[in-house]
């Protein structure tokens, strides 16, 4: 074990919390379809910010790659095309800011982050969903999805009216596709390095038992509930984050 922690450069608890925070946003994710960013992201920020938003994206398209043959049928490609139109240029920005933010106020961008989406999904707004809110919540999830890997609340914003399936569908072909493209870019601009991949094989055993636990009982939960539960821990570290 000793070895193993030398090798990722990370302390023994360090590691131990950040696999704890991976397994339940996995959990999380399975269960109601995103939140493995938004819970990873500002409590990863805290306890080891390098891995924000590199092995977090790696996770998030792990799990998407997880889910979507139990939801191919519910995808609907004309809805993730033109999601993926407007995340190609909020993507650019998105690289741009994580470039030029130094690391403090990356924080505090990601703790906004977190809170408009805790906001977002409390207060439950209803738009409607057509080429131009689909675009616009596509630049939204590049932007955030490139910062801080939470690209999901703007597109969950648009389909939370749809059956939950339908959700899970469309936001796991949804991170698929964009997972892939930020990995690139991260790449393309030197944010992704070998060290991201060897501490995210050191996690991967966390996350497949989180996707595992939440496969065999989040039938059996109340998906609102776990929802609720989930922003109430994002609200707080969120908050601690701009403290």
């Amino acid at each position: 074990m000793d070895s193993l922690l030398a090798w990722v450069n990370l302390p023994l608890n360090t590691w131990l919390a950040c696999a704890a925070v991976l397994m339940l946003g996995a959990f999380v994710q399975r269960a109601t379809g995103f939140g493995l960013a938004v819970i990873g992201a500002p409590l990863l920020l805290m306890l080891e910010p390098r891995l924000v938003p590199a092995v977090l994206v790696l996770f998030v398209f792990t799990v998407a790659l997880m889910m979507i043959s139990a939801y191919w049928n519910e995808v609907q490609l004309g809805v993730v095309g033109m999601a993926l139109m407007g995340y190609l240029p909020g993507n650019v920005l998105g690289i741009w800011l994580l470039l030029a933010a130094p690391i403090f106020l990356l924080g505090k961008m990601v703790a906004v982050i977190v809170l408009l989406t805790v906001l977002v999904t409390v207060c439950r707004f209803q738009l409607p969903v057509n080429r131009i809110t689909v675009f616009g919540a596509g630049v939204l999830s590049g932007i955030f999805g490139t910062v801080a890997a939470i690209g999901g609340p703007p597109i969950v914003l648009l389909m939370h009216s749809l059956p939950a399936d339908r959700v899970r569908g469309n936001l796991a072909a949804f991170f698929i596709l964009t997972s892939m493209l930020t990995l690139i870019t991260l790449v393309l601009a030197d944010q992704l390095q070998l060290w991201h991949f060897q501490v995210a094989l050191t996690f991967l055993p966390a996350v497949l038992i989180g996707n595992a636990l939440a496969h065999a009982v989040a039938h059996r939960l109340d998906r609102r509930l776990l929802q609720e539960a989930s922003l109430v821990l994002c609200t707080f570290a969120a908050l601690g984050l701009l403290w």
